[in-house]
């Protein structure tokens, strides 16, 4: 009995691992495969970037094919407690993040002087482009380059797939630092708490709630800790993932008025926070390739791909922030939904990441909105932030 019992348990376990073994091939066959156009919509959103349209708007660069190497390297990221997540230390060619979880920043000052912190999501972190070429790097050089005298140093606190609150909780940890705060601190967010409301129905969550859910709960349901381990499987997830349903007009106007309370209410918050700390704030409305009047080249191609539900949530939320803004002169943001009218190349890789050309158009417009403020603050010593809740140094 002991020796049959035995055998079945062996035999089970060959059955278990030729299953896992079989799945592990299909997913990595299926991650080779081209996007079909069920998989056009991404469930992780904006945090999975278009690699092929990025290698189009920059084939010519010669670092390219290495950068996204480096990318794929850098994806894991370690769980941060308010965040949910930052990336976990990295040193590659064109990306290096640092031991508390940041995208480095290669300065352009000889000193210190004054301070400027940038929070948002993986446009603001760089994906698609290189250290020097993300939008912080060359923020930091514009002002080098017109105002050096400011000293200005710009540390990344963005990183991928994070929405306003998250942004605003970062931005709180950071200053329960003991070490000094910034001067200045530039927030642009919207379309990722755009596309989380999408994903969910619901306004004001993070990203992927729902996987924070089902992992929360695996250890008690068989069910939850199965789909845990098919989270692991992109390509087996991609092939599953099917764009939203078209949505009512109704639905997407009621979509996009919470989403809009939602960042609001977590500007506002913000704001306040700042004030109590001394530190000035820009909160800035991101652009997305649907804001664009005339799209470029390959930017018609992403609109035109995009499922109908996001571009019109996208272009209904903005709208509100909008009017928003022209209710109360007062309200202290920026929409930047027509930073790019105005150049004749395309600039966007998919409907929210930017080339490097295209991040230093947006660093120019940081550099104009923020210049006053940064001239009116009083220069400080250099400083070296120790606390991990901020970039290294």
């Amino acid at each position: 009995m002991l020796r049959r019992t035995l055998r079945g348990l062996a035999q089970a376990w060959i059955i278990v691992g030729i299953s896992l073994t079989l799945l592990l091939v299909i997913d990595h066959l299926l991650r080779a495969l081209p996007a079909t156009e069920s998989a056009r919509f991404d469930a992780e959103g904006p945090a999975a970037p278009d690699r092929a349209r990025a290698r189009a708007v920059d084939a010519d660069q010669p670092w390219i094919g290495q950068y996204w190497a480096d990318h794929k390297a850098a994806r894991r990221s370690d769980w941060h407690s308010y965040v949910y997540w930052r990336r976990a230390p990295f040193a590659g060619q064109h990306i290096n993040v640092d031991a508390h979880g940041f995208r480095a920043t290669p300065t352009s000052i000889q000193e210190e002087r004054r301070t400027l912190w940038l929070f948002g999501g993986s446009t603001a972190w760089g994906t698609g482009n290189r250290n020097s070429g993300t939008l912080a790097a060359q923020l930091e050089r514009l002002y080098a380059e017109y105002a050096p005298e400011l000293g200005v140093r710009v540390r990344n606190f963005a990183e991928s797939g994070y929405v306003s609150q998250q942004s605003a909780l970062a931005f709180q940890l950071a200053l329960r630092c003991p070490e000094p705060p910034a001067d200045l601190a530039i927030f642009l967010d919207g379309p990722n708490d755009v596309f989380a409301t999408l994903q969910s129905g619901r306004a004001g969550e993070p990203q992927n709630e729902s996987n924070r859910t089902r992992e929360f709960n695996s250890s008690n349901h068989l069910r939850d800790l199965a789909g845990v381990l098919f989270a692991h499987l992109p390509g087996i997830t991609r092939l599953a993932s099917r764009a939203p349903a078209p949505a009512t007009e109704g639905v997407v106007v009621d979509w996009a008025e919470r989403t809009v309370a939602a960042y609001l209410a977590t500007l506002q918050q913000t704001r306040a926070l700042a004030a109590a700390a001394g530190v000035d704030t820009l909160h800035l409305w991101q652009p997305t390739v649907f804001d664009r009047k005339s799209p470029v080249a390959d930017e018609r191609q992403i609109v035109g791909a995009s499922p109908t539900t996001h571009v019109q949530l996208q272009r209904a939320t903005r709208t509100r922030i909008l009017a928003a803004i022209g209710a109360e002169p007062s309200l202290p943001l920026v929409d930047l939904g027509g930073a790019f009218d105005d150049l004749p190349t395309a600039v966007f890789f998919d409907f929210v990441h930017l080339s490097e050309a295209g991040q230093h158009a947006l660093a120019e417009k940081l550099y104009r909105l923020s210049v006053a403020t940064m001239n009116a603050r009083t220069p400080h010593a250099p400083r070296l932030d120790r606390c991990p809740a901020r970039p290294v140094g």
